[in-house]
């Protein structure tokens, strides 16, 4: 089955943990996400990037997604890999294999997402139960 949602990022915390005179900045940002759509709900990420010369960077994170996904209630991790542009977030993600929970549990699927500075933003998961 195919999901189309949108999300509205709700708070965005970042803070850096390696900030090299020569070499990129490593930062870890925390999320929070609301949903709605043929999935809602909450998303509580934690993305670890690596600021690149000319803006851009690179991302990898995990979110804990609570919410209804085609009717079923329950919750799933999804794994992120991604980058940014300077303009826009553009990345892939997967569910990890055993992370759904009630009527989620089995869940397995793989999505994506492209982001610019707009309030809330499309994505797509591609699923089965």
């Amino acid at each position: 089955m195919r999901t189309e949602a949108r999300f509205k990022i709700i708070s965005w915390d970042e803070e850096p943990f390696d900030e090299p005179a020569d070499g990129p900045k490593l930062t870890r940002a925390h999320v929070k996400k609301s949903f709605h759509g043929d999935l809602t709900g909450t998303g509580n990420l934690m993305y670890v990037m690596a600021y690149l010369d000319g803006g851009g960077a690179s991302f990898s994170g995990f979110e804990k997604v609570v919410g209804s996904l085609g009717g079923r209630t329950g919750s799933f991790v999804l794994r992120h890999t991604g980058s940014y542009d300077g303009e826009k977030a553009t990345a892939e993600y997967e569910v990890v294999a055993g992370s759904g929970t009630d009527e989620l549990a089995g869940l397995s699927g793989t999505g994506g997402f492209s982001a610019g500075h707009d309030e809330e933003h499309e994505m797509t998961l591609d699923y089965e139960v």
